[in-house]
């Protein structure tokens, strides 16, 4: 079994919550969109609105954790905590391929009894689509390819609660040596 790093930027390390207690300091309400990207280059799609769960504060079934998957660019100043995941783990990542400098995978929606619209630009901003592990690291790789610094919402993903639970945390000796080979 093949290991991917994640990265949490938080001194209390992966700790779970809802995500809007996790992205306060953002000031984000994240909705996710319950389908599975397959295809890195299939964009503009349209989904139900029924496909589409805004989580309440007290729904311990969306509890999870904000983290990056194998890399982040950005200065930080937080305590960094390292935790290895199966490579063929299904996460939440942005609602955003690596073509156009971010085209969304879904970018309309409409209601299950209404005929859809012509209006391409109605999705709301902070939405997260379900991608394997595998497929992140292509988008991201592809958008290293095409445009070379990383944005942070590229790597960026969020865990659910038992997906934390089963991640795998490097020894100490492990990360002395991740340290000095990572410049993450």
């Amino acid at each position: 079994m093949e290991l991917v790093k994640m990265i949490r930027f938080d001194r209390n390390g992966f700790t779970c919550g809802p995500p809007q207690s996790e992205s306060i300091y953002k000031r984000r309400e994240p909705i996710f969109i319950n389908r599975e990207i397959d295809n890195l280059f299939h964009t503009g799609q349209s989904i139900y609105t029924s496909e589409m769960t805004l989580p309440r504060s007290t729904d311990r079934q969306w509890s999870g954790c904000f983290c990056y998957l194998e890399e982040f660019t950005q200065v930080v100043t937080e305590t960094r905590h390292i935790g290895f995941l199966p490579r063929e783990s299904v996460i939440w990542v942005r609602n955003k391929s690596h073509l156009g400098g971010g085209i969304p995978y879904f970018n309309r929606f409409v209601h299950p009894l209404v005929e859809e619209g012509t209006d391409d630009d109605n999705m709301i901003k902070d939405t997260w689509v379900k991608m394997s592990i595998e497929d992140a690291l292509e988008r991201t790789y592809l958008w290293k390819k095409e445009y070379g610094s990383l944005p942070e919402w590229i790597t960026e993903c969020y865990l659910m609660e038992e997906q934390v639970k089963r991640l795998v945390y490097p020894s100490t000796n492990e990360k002395t040596l991740e340290f000095w080979l990572s410049k993450n």
